[in-house]
């Protein structure tokens, strides 16, 4: 197996959220890019920031075809992209940061900064990239479909009517480790929470709509971005949202300040394919026990 970097302009820095979000990195010019092989480590860095996000390549380079997945870039529109690799993300967490002269100078080789990639020759550098991460997973993932009723059920640590409140405790203190999945969010939602509108980033957190059971709940349509206070309410089941993606709230609230936002309607991204899961929805307005008695 070999070890590449692959760079990203400097202006185009969406790009990395964009193939991440699909798994896959799309190129005009195959060149080096014909000799990844799936196993192969890539680094991707941004021209004037350094090492984003080690991944691992699941297929060969592959030509695109009409029927092939659409891609997000910001120069699509430009065309010219003619081939692809897959690719699963392993971190995204640098343990540092590094010039691009100084990254030659500790591997003694000259790379050559305008290639598109470059290849990672010898042991050492591979060993010495590796450890530049934390190979911890904190990543959002968005192309990967969320799991069916059936497989949910027998998932470890989930099984459909468990009261999600003393889960929901335990969790909230922990739900700020989740910075990928929060990022992917803040984006999705233009950095607004999905109920007040309010940007003040710092209280927004990240709210699973299916409870976490590992990584794969990280998948951007499992979640909604939301001011800390409705994040635990919804956790605790003290609100929720309709089939209309309208906000109904539990009558234990109804005195309360919260009683204003029900009927609201919740604020979804512009973009379809990161709009809440309708029936990941459904499955946390059915664990609300209210909701049946009210109807």
């Amino acid at each position: 197996m070999t070890s590449w970097i692959v760079k990203i302009g400097k202006g185009t820095p969406q790009h990395w959220d964009f193939a991440r979000d699909d798994g896959f990195w799309d190129v005009r010019q195959p060149g080096f890019f014909r000799r990844i092989e799936p196993g192969d480590d890539i680094y991707f860095w941004l021209s004037g920031t350094g090492l984003l996000s080690r991944v691992r390549a699941t297929s060969a380079l592959y030509e695109l075809t009409p029927g092939s997945r659409s891609a997000h870039w910001i120069d699509r529109d430009d065309g010219g992209y003619t081939h692809r690799f897959d690719f699963e993300t392993i971190s995204e967490v640098p343990q540092r940061s590094l010039t691009w002269g100084e990254l030659k100078r500790e591997h003694g080789r000259n790379y050559a900064a305008q290639a598109p990639a470059n290849e990672i020759d010898g042991p050492v550098a591979e060993s010495h990239l590796r450890s530049l991460f934390d190979n911890r997973s904190d990543i959002a993932f968005a192309s990967l479909p969320l799991p069916d009723d059936t497989q949910l059920e027998y998932s470890p640590g989930y099984t459909h009517g468990d009261d999600l409140r003393e889960r929901a405790k335990r969790e909230i203190a922990a739900r700020r480790g989740q910075r990928r999945f929060r990022q992917s969010l803040l984006v999705a939602y233009e950095h607004s929470c999905a109920v007040t509108g309010s940007n003040v980033e710092s209280v927004l957190e990240a709210a699973h709509i299916d409870r976490y059971f590992g990584d794969h709940s990280n998948h951007v349509t499992n979640g909604i971005l939301l001011r800390a206070d409705l994040h635990t309410l919804f956790d605790l089941q003290m609100w929720t949202v309709t089939d209309l993606l309208t906000i109904e709230v539990s009558p234990m609230l109804k005195r309360s300040e919260y009683a204003s936002f029900d009927g609201r309607p919740l604020r979804v991204p512009a973009n379809p394919r990161q709009r809440p899961d309708r029936a990941a929805l459904g499955r946390h307005r059915k664990a609300c026990q209210w909701t049946t008695q009210n109807a």
